[in-house]
C-alpha cells in the first residue's frame, strides 16, 4: 500500500474519531408557568431572565441544540411546548438566542398562562430528552418552590414537609435554576436552595442556584 493510501485511510480514520467523540451539545431551557414565579408577573425579572439565557446560547456551536420546554401543572396542556432549534450556519447560535429571548420577555403579557401548582421535580424525572449522558445542560427558570402531590408549598416552607428522594439518574447533566427564592424572604430561599442541592445530587447532577 502506497503512502497516499495509507494517508488518506488515515484521515479517514481521524475524522470518524471526531465524529464520534465530538457530541452535539444539548441546552434545555425550561420555563416554570406556575403561578408563583415572578417570570409571568414582572418584566424587569423577564427582561433579566432573557438576558441570562441569550448569554447561555451564545456559547453554543454549531450542531448544538436548544430545547424550549415548559412545565406547571401536569394536566395543562400548555405543558406540551417543546420547540427545538440546531445551531447551524443557516439558522446562528445569535437567531436562536433573539427567538427565545423574544418567547420569554413575552410572558408577563400572558398571565393567563399561570398554573395552579408546580410539578418540577416530576418533570425532572420523567424528562427523557435531557441529554444528560452527552454532558447535557438545563437551565430552569424558576423561583424554585414545589407545589404538588409530592410537596405542600406551605408546609414545606415552613418546614414540615420534604422533598421525597430523587428517582431518577441525571449523572452527567449541568442544572442551574434561574431565580431561585425570588421574591420571597431569605429564610425562604435558603430552605429552597439547600432542598434543591440535596434533590439533585441525590440524582447525580451538579447544581447551580442563580438568585435574583
Amino acid at each position: 500500500m502506497n503512502n497516499f493510501n495509507m494517508k488518506l485511510i488515515n484521515s479517514i480514520i481521524l475524522l470518524l474519531a471526531l465524529s464520534i467523540n465530538g457530541h452535539a451539545k444539548t441546552l434545555t431551557i425550561a420555563i416554570d408557568l406556575s403561578g408563583s414565579n415572578p417570570l409571568l408577573q414582572h418584566k424587569n425579572f423577564a427582561y433579566v431572565a432573557a438576558k441570562y439565557m441569550s448569554e447561555q446560547i451564545a456559547t453554543l456551536k454549531t450542531r448544538d441544540i436548544v430545547s424550549l420546554q415548559t412545565f406547571g401543572s401536569r394536566g395543562d396542556a400548555s405543558n406540551l411546548i417543546n420547540y427545538k432549534f440546531t445551531v447551524s450556519r443557516r439558522l446562528r447560535a445569535n437567531a436562536i438566542a433573539t427567538k427565545i429571548a423574544k418567547f420569554i420577555q413575552s410572558l408577563p403579557n400572558q398571565k393567563e398562562l399561570a398554573q395552579s401548582s408546580t410539578n418540577l421535580i416530576a418533570w425532572l424525572e420523567f424528562n427523557d430528552s435531557l441529554d444528560c449522558a452527552n454532558q447535557g445542560q438545563v437551565v430552569v427558570i424558576t423561583d424554585g418552590l414545589e407545589s404538588s402531590e409530592y410537596v405542600d408549598a406551605k408546609s414545606f416552607l415552613e418546614g414540615k414537609s420534604k422533598f421525597p428522594k430523587a428517582d431518577v439518574d441525571l449523572k452527567g447533566c449541568e442544572i442551574t435554576f434561574y431565580g431561585l427564592g425570588a421574591g420571597l424572604p431569605a429564610r425562604y430561599v435558603k430552605t429552597i436552595r439547600n432542598a434543591w442541592k440535596k434533590w439533585v445530587a441525590e440524582s447525580g447532577a451538579s447544581f447551580t442556584a442563580v438568585i435574583r
